[in-house]
């Protein structure tokens, strides 16, 4: 039987390691995508959380009628304790002011927020 007669069935030694060194590489890198993905997802959840206080702050403060110019305080959520202040400022009209709110997430991460309200 010569060489070109003899049909080849099955994959060779060679080639099955060619294919597992492929996907070994391709699931390493899948696997770094993975967890980078999760690191975001961990961010953006807790600058969300850090808008919803900023946000519940802003309105307490309007709907309490709160004159001062700097306040500040604490907000306990299941990702830990959120930090804020809120400061005014003159607007150069005086029926109105600018409200500054800062959080500070547990992370260290920030975001500011504010809101022009008019003046009772």
């Amino acid at each position: 039987m010569s060489l070109s007669a003899r049909t080849q069935h099955g994959f060779t030694l060679l080639e099955v390691m060619v294919a597992l060194a492929i996907a070994a590489t391709a699931l390493v890198v899948l696997m770094g995508r993975v967890g980078s993905s999760a690191d975001i997802q961990h961010d953006l959840s807790l600058h969300a959380q850090a808008v919803g206080v900023a946000v519940n702050e802003l309105e307490r403060i309007a709907l309490e009628g709160k004159q001062a110019a700097d306040v500040s305080g604490e907000v306990e959520a299941a990702s830990g304790i959120f930090r804020w202040k809120s400061s005014q400022q003159a607007t150069l009209d005086a029926k109105f002011v600018r409200q500054d709110m800062l959080v500070t997430a547990p992370d260290g991460s920030t975001v500011s927020l504010f809101l022009y309200r008019s003046l009772p």
